[in-house]
C-alpha cells in the first residue's frame, strides 16, 4: 500500500515537470516569436528608411554631378574668354606698336619737311607738333594731333591762301620791314606784294627749306614779266571773288629729292 502511494506520487510529479518544462519551451518559442516579429518590422522600417536616403543620395548625387559638368563648362567658357581676351591684348599690343612706329616716323617726317612749308603754315603746325613732345598725353591723343597736323597740310594746299604779314625785305638795298599781301598756291608756289607795290617777290619749297626770292632777284627763278601788277589782280580777286578773271601768274617748281625727305 505504501508503496503504490509513493509510485503515485512519483509519476504526478513527472508529470508536473513534465507540464512545465513544455510551458518554458512554449513560452520562450512565443518570445522568439515575437522578437523576430518586431526585427521583421524594424527591418521592413528601416529598410524602407534606407531606400528613401538611397533615392535622396542618388537625386543629390545627379544634382552635383550636373554642378560638376556646369562648373566645368562655365570653366571652359571662362578659360576659352580669357584665352580670346589674352589674343585681343596680345593683337592690341602688337598694334600699339605698329602705331607707335608709325607715328614716330611720321613726327620725324613733320620734323624734317617742316621748314619747307609756307610760313604761315609752319607756324601753325609747329605749335601743334610741340604737342606731340609732351609725355602726359596717352597714344590716342598722339594720333589725334598727328591726323589734325596732315588736315591742315591737305586744306592749305587743296586752296589758294591770302594771307597778310611783315616782311623784311631788301628795298634799293636796304632791309626794310614792310607790311604785304602773300597769296600761296597750295604748298609749293607763293607770291607777295607790298600795299604801295614797292615790294614784291616770289617765294617756292627747295630741298633746303622754304626760299623767298626778292624784287629783282625775281628774275633768276621765273620769266621777266609785270609781277607786281599780276599780283595785284590776283589780290583784288580773293578779296572781291565777285571780280574773279582769268590771271596768269608764272610758276618754278624745283627739283627735290624726295629720298631726303
Amino acid at each position: 500500500m505504501n508503496f503504490l502511494f509513493v509510485m503515485t506520487a512519483l509519476s504526478l510529479h513527472g508529470v508536473s515537470s513534465t507540464s512545465q518544462s513544455d510551458y518554458e519551451l512554449m513560452q520562450q518559442w512565443l518570445d522568439l516569436e515575437s522578437q523576430r516579429g518586431k526585427l521583421e518590422s524594424t527591418w521592413q522600417t528601416n529598410k524602407q528608411f534606407l531606400k528613401n536616403q538611397i533615392s535622396l543620395l542618388s537625386e543629390e548625387k545627379k544634382s552635383l554631378q550636373a554642378l560638376l559638368l556646369n562648373a566645368k563648362n562655365a570653366q571652359n567658357e571662362v578659360d576659352e574668354k580669357r584665352l580670346a581676351l589674352t589674343e585681343k591684348q596680345v593683337q592690341y599690343e602688337r598694334n600699339q606698336n605698329l602705331v607707335e612706329n608709325e607715328l614716330s616716323k611720321g613726327e620725324n617726317f613733320i620734323t624734317r619737311v617742316l621748314p619747307m612749308l609756307p610760313p604761315p603754315l609752319q607756324s601753325e603746325l609747329q605749335i601743334k607738333s610741340e604737342k606731340l613732345k609732351q609725355n602726359t598725353i596717352n597714344l590716342s591723343e598722339r594720333l589725334e594731333i598727328y591726323l589734325g597736323l596732315y588736315k591742315s597740310v591737305d586744306e592749305f594746299n587743296s586752296r589758294i591762301a591770302l594771307n597778310t604779314s611783315n616782311m623784311t625785305v631788301s628795298i634799293k638795298g636796304k632791309e626794310t620791314e614792310v607790311l604785304v599781301s602773300q597769296i600761296y598756291l597750295g604748298l609749293s608756289q607763293a607770291w607777295y606784294l607790298s600795299a604801295d607795290g614797292s615790294a614784291y617777290g616770289f617765294g617756292r619749297t627747295e630741298q633746303s627749306g622754304w626760299q623767298w626770292y626778292h624784287g629783282e632777284a625775281v628774275s633768276s627763278v621765273l620769266p621777266s614779266m609785270n609781277l607786281p601788277e599780276q599780283i595785284k589782280k590776283i589780290r583784288g580777286i580773293l578779296e572781291k571773288p565777285t571780280t574773279a578773271e582769268f590771271v596768269s601768274l608764272p610758276l618754278s617748281l624745283p627739283s627735290l629729292n624726295k629720298e631726303l625727305l
